[in-house]
């Protein structure tokens, strides 16, 4: 079952797998918005007998108690904690295995934290590099967006018919397997809220407490990305073109792969990221940094 360890911050890592040999880098896996310890549970499953795996869990998520509230300023610091436990129990850097918002976090600690970092397996990954909103928009809108948002997150914070509706659409896109999305869609929902105040909110207003910076450019450990390619490409036209400007920025050393499915395509189509995931795995941890 592993061991269950709580963050100083607030959140909390699962420690459980193959205790690390001399040449198996540990996993470290982070998180999604909304996300949890059952976003990456094929992944543990699958390779948690040949490798020591650390699956961090971001205050409010999964078995994390509750906070008040939070941003994604926060979750960052959880996860630089989830990191400093997954090197000093390993002895070495694991490879960051990282969903969406967890990819931007995972390339965050990758500039900051490059000694702790052996590789970064990016799946459908959010990238941005400042944290203001795309458009700057007048105060008035910004207090009517405000207000427009605060009644998702009333419903969010009671479980209410909105919220419900708003997750059960996100599923329903980010996945193809109708079964695979009823089986997450009973985790998800096993939590209320689905995200904090200040992190929907910050999508109005802007980011604070995250060190954005261009972390494509700074990034020095492997990197691989697998990004979801739905059979209906107009389903994907914004994320895709993120994940495009990531790769470019990367070079010429980073790795990727286009599996069709959802957004969460790692319980999607979880043995075909799994397989890729074991490849970048081996590849990567011949290159891994001695840890700080």
């Amino acid at each position: 079952m592993g061991e269950v360890v709580a963050l100083p911050s607030g959140g909390v890592v699962h420690v459980e797998g193959t205790v690390v040999g001399a040449g198996e880098a540990p996993l470290l896996f982070l998180h999604g918005v909304g996300g949890a310890a059952w976003s990456f549970a094929p992944q543990r499953e699958g390779l948690g007998g040949e490798r020591e795996c650390f699956t961090w869990e971001g205050r409010g998520h999964g078995l994390a108690p509750p906070a008040s509230d939070a941003g994604l300023g926060d979750y960052y610091r959880d996860a630089e904690e989830a990191l400093a436990l997954a090197v000093a129990r390993a002895g070495r850097p694991p490879i960051v295995v990282a969903h969406s918002m967890g990819g931007l976090i995972a390339l965050a600690l990758a500039c900051t934290h490059p000694a702790s970092v052996g590789g970064l397996f990016l799946v459908d990954p959010v990238y941005a590099e400042h944290g203001a909103p795309p458009v700057a928009l007048p105060r008035p809108v910004v207090a009517l967006l405000r207000a427009l948002v605060g009644v998702v997150v009333r419903s969010y914070l009671g479980d209410g018919w909105l919220s419900r509706a708003i997750s059960r659409a996100f599923f329903r896109w980010a996945f193809h397997d109708r079964a695979a999305m009823e089986r997450a869609w009973q985790h998800q929902r096993a939590r209320v809220p689905l995200e904090y105040p200040r992190m929907l909110f910050e999508a109005v207003e802007g980011v604070t407490g995250f060190p954005f910076r261009p972390f494509a450019d700074e990034v020095r450990a492997p990197v691989h990305i697998v990004e979801a390619a739905p059979a209906r490409a107009w389903k994907r036209a914004r994320i895709g073109a993120v994940i495009a400007r990531l790769r470019a920025r990367l070079g010429p050393a980073v790795t990727s792969d286009a599996i069709e499915g959802g957004h969460y395509l790692q319980l999607d189509r979880p043995a075909e990221v799994t397989a890729a995931l074991a490849a970048f795995a081996r590849r990567a941890q011949g290159a891994a940094p001695s840890a700080a």
